[in-house]
């Protein structure tokens, strides 16, 4: 049976069927797989300067059409920055006494100011010709990478913002440090709005990558007019009100007309030479922050899905910096408010107490006539809760000095044997109202640190009186030990234990482990607070050991040298 595919065709003889050579077809099926991988190719002779180049390889360039282009066409189409690297390069390939071999990765330049990246590699052919050893033909294939690189340098910015965004609670300083990144790989020019509480904008931000613009950004930022003055078409406004993003991928006069309300600054803006831009908001928890925009000059092509997708990522990430920043402004100033009444109402009912002691004791000692055992007891009973008062007074002082920061330091050599003398005699007579036994324990020779004397008396008396209030029985027990270069105090009792959930939590403020105990045995809950802060200051820190049941350790680690 004859095959149809093979078959003569009417009026032709077998021997004149049309049929395309194998090489062909090959070369065909080769161009069409390096096509469809994104590879240009090209073909340049160099003795007759003839270059040949794919529709692909024309594309990478920005070159349309089928017009020739010779090699000095080809280098004007290479980034001006990149021009005299990539002329090396092919002369070093085309050299006789080289590797014959081209790989470069560099920037093309469209008519239209779009700027590619590609890789070309490419290798040199060699022949005899007049007696010589010259390159006769080169050969190689051109990749358009720009869409990695964009990723790679997006990827970059948004890695530099994060840390710069995270590196500063300044929110002025933050949004400069953006918009300077931003003029270096999104845009030409940045300019950020922020609004308060009323929604009123004030223009924060204004920066422009050309350092000759830099006048013209600053009067167009006090030129600006405020939000509640803007038409409802601005751009920024729009982005604010709707919370979305505007993108204008050509800025018309139109477009400025609505950005100026007055001659002056539609004037600045047409000098700016803006021609495309992107308003972003800053929102976060639903909440309009402000708006960040990023804007282009005439010089380079308009936004597209892509660097807007980044925009709007950088305006995310700043938008929770700010909050954040925001966030912690009014955690200070409520902390130093709280701080200030509590020094206030402290100072306040201290007066009145060192009135009580005064004269009480004058009472007690018969100044005023004689007084009668009951009586004596009774005003010793007085004594006793108004001095009990008061060191929780001077405990809540202290806590405010220290959250004020107006707390301070006065290192001295200290004696520790000392130190814990005089903290244990404060402690003993309640330590023994308790029926506990106290013990110091202390390594032979003395111990000698660089420390604030009165601080460390301070902690040590408030861990000792914290461990007798939750001791019922047994015995607490205070002592000191070196590490090295350390001084280790400890306080150690048998009482109740804090349970392992708990053991973070006791350093907070006013934070206390049983409501129902601590409200019979008293107290503000700041001694903790108080003494691990205290601990810190002197360069040292305070930790606790517990078990339920068995007791509690906390232990006070400081330099022995300053």
């Amino acid at each position: 049976m004859t095959n149809p595919a093979t078959a003569p065709r009417p009026g032709r003889s077998s021997t004149e069927r049309a049929v395309t050579p194998p090489s062909v077809v090959d070369a065909e099926r080769t161009k069409l797989a390096i096509d469809a991988a994104g590879i240009g190719t090209w073909d340049f002779n160099p003795v007759t300067g003839s270059l040949v180049w794919s529709d692909r390889c024309r594309l990478a360039f920005g070159l349309a059409g089928e017009a020739p282009v010779d090699y000095q066409g080809f280098l004007e189409a290479v980034h001006p920055d990149d021009r005299a690297r990539v002329d090396r390069g092919v002369q070093d390939a085309l050299d006789p006494h080289g590797t014959g071999q081209f790989d470069m990765e560099y920037r093309t330049r469209w008519s239209d100011g779009a700027v590619r990246w590609v890789i070309a590699k490419g290798r040199a052919i060699f022949d005899e010709i007049g007696g010589e050893h010259r390159a006769v033909r080169f050969l190689g294939s051109i990749v358009d990478v720009t869409e990695r690189r964009r990723a790679e340098d997006y990827s970059r910015l948004l890695a530099e913002a994060s840390t710069l965004l995270a590196s500063s609670l300044d929110v002025e300083v933050m949004l400069a440090g953006v918009a300077r990144l931003a003029c270096q790989r999104l845009a030409d020019a940045v300019i950020v709005d922020l609004t308060d509480e009323t929604g009123a904008a004030r223009r924060t931000t204004a920066i422009d990558r050309d350092a000759r613009k830099a006048e013209l950004m600053r009067r167009a930022r006090e030129l600006a007019p405020t939000l509640s003055e803007w038409s409802d078409a601005h751009p920024v406004v729009r982005a604010i009100r709707q919370q979305r993003t505007v993108r204008l991928e050509s800025v018309t006069a139109g477009d400025r007309d609505r950005m100026a309300q007055t001659d002056a600054h539609r004037a600045v803006i047409r000098q700016l030479g803006l021609s495309s831009l992107v308003a972003v908001p800053l929102v976060a928890r639903g909440r309009a922050l402000g708006a960040i925009t990023f804007f282009r000059t005439t010089t380079r092509p308009g936004y597209d899905s892509g660097e807007q997708t980044v925009a709007e990522e950088l305006a995310r990430r700043t938008a929770t910096a700010i909050e954040n920043a925001q966030l912690y402004r009014a955690a200070v100033a409520a902390s130093q408010a709280k701080s200030h009444f509590l020094a206030s109402m402290s100072h306040e009912l201290r007066t009145p107490l060192t009135a009580i002691i005064g004269y009480e004791e004058l009472l007690a000692d018969g100044i005023t006539g004689p007084v009668t055992d009951t009586q004596r007891h009774q005003l010793g009973r007085i004594k006793a809760s108004a001095t009990h008062l008061l060191g929780l007074i001077d405990e809540i002082l202290t806590f405010s000095r220290v959250e004020a920061g107006s707390e301070r330091a006065h290192i001295e050599c200290v004696c520790i044997r000392t130190a814990l003398d005089e903290a244990a005699a404060i402690v003993e007579p309640l330590v023994a109202d308790h029926g506990l036994e106290l013990k110091i324990e202390l390594p032979d020779g003395p111990i000698v640190a660089q420390t604030d004397a009165q601080k460390l008396r301070q902690i040590l008396v408030n861990l000792l009186s914290n461990a007798t209030k939750f001791t019922e029985r047994g015995t607490i027990t205070m002592g000191a030990r070196r590490e090295g270069r350390q001084l280790l105090l400890y306080v150690r009792d048998t009482g109740l234990g804090i349970a392992p959930e708990n053991l973070a939590r006791i350093f907070e403020p006013f934070w206390q482990v049983d409501q129902e105990l601590t409200r019979r045995l008293s107290g503000t809950g700041l001694g903790l607070t108080v003494s691990r802060r205290l601990a810190q200051m002197l360069g040292g820190e305070l930790t606790v050991e517990s078990q339920i049941g068995k007791g509690s350790t906390f232990t006070l680690q400081l330099p022995l040298d300053a």
